[in-house]
């Protein structure tokens, strides 16, 4: 009878763990955990923000109207400790080695029909990875396309990063001016 209770008396132990473990982690994640947007446990730390971006075609080979650089104005946040920018804001550097996550919000502005639309991170002016690639239909219902895109980079913490948007079939398409649709932030993953 005694080897019975004492597996029963076990069982309770386990119970009342198991109960508390989970109580815990309901106080944990509903009760004290932040609503929407990233956890604060996620590992990503905001490193930069701007919040105005432009067209810029000063940089060769960057100076048509088919093919220029995005221009990061109205900085909100630098930590200069992860990023650098130069080149009249266009160029940046991510100084400390590791995984950030780019994330673009562009609205573009004039875009025609049966033209193909490229947003791309070039790495020392070599092609890195595409943020967006947009075909426009035969029947756009608008001249404007919202892009919204986020990527992984890996630095070596000497590579100089752009972001290029470049067109086949159109010559005139830009940045909108309105500032409420365009922002680039930068994250590092620690």
């Amino acid at each position: 009878m005694s080897k019975k209770k004492g597996g029963i008396f076990l069982l309770w132990i386990i119970a009342f763990g198991a109960l508390g473990l989970s109580g815990y982690m309901f106080f944990k994640n509903e009760l004290i955990g932040s609503s929407g947007g990233t956890s604060p446990d996620s590992g990503l730390t905001l490193v930069g923000l701007w919040d105005d971006l432009a067209t810029n075609k000063e940089y060769a080979p960057y100076t048509t109207d088919n093919d220029w650089l995005i221009e990061f104005n109205n900085n909100q946040f630098n930590n200069s400790n992860y990023i650098s920018v130069d080149n009249n804001n266009t160029r940046f550097k991510l100084l400390k080695e590791g995984f950030y996550k780019i994330t673009l919000l562009l609205l573009l502005a004039n875009l025609d029909a049966d033209a193909i639309y490229w947003v791309q991170i070039m790495r020392n002016n070599t092609f890195d990875q595409y943020l967006a690639r947009v075909a426009i239909s035969a029947n756009p219902s608008s001249s404007y396309h919202l892009i919204e895109s986020s990527l992984y980079i890996k630095s070596t913490g000497l590579d100089n990063f752009i972001i290029r948007c470049y067109c086949i079939g159109d010559t005139s398409y830009t940045i909108a001016n309105d500032d409420d649709f365009n922002q680039l932030s930068i994250e590092y993953n620690k």
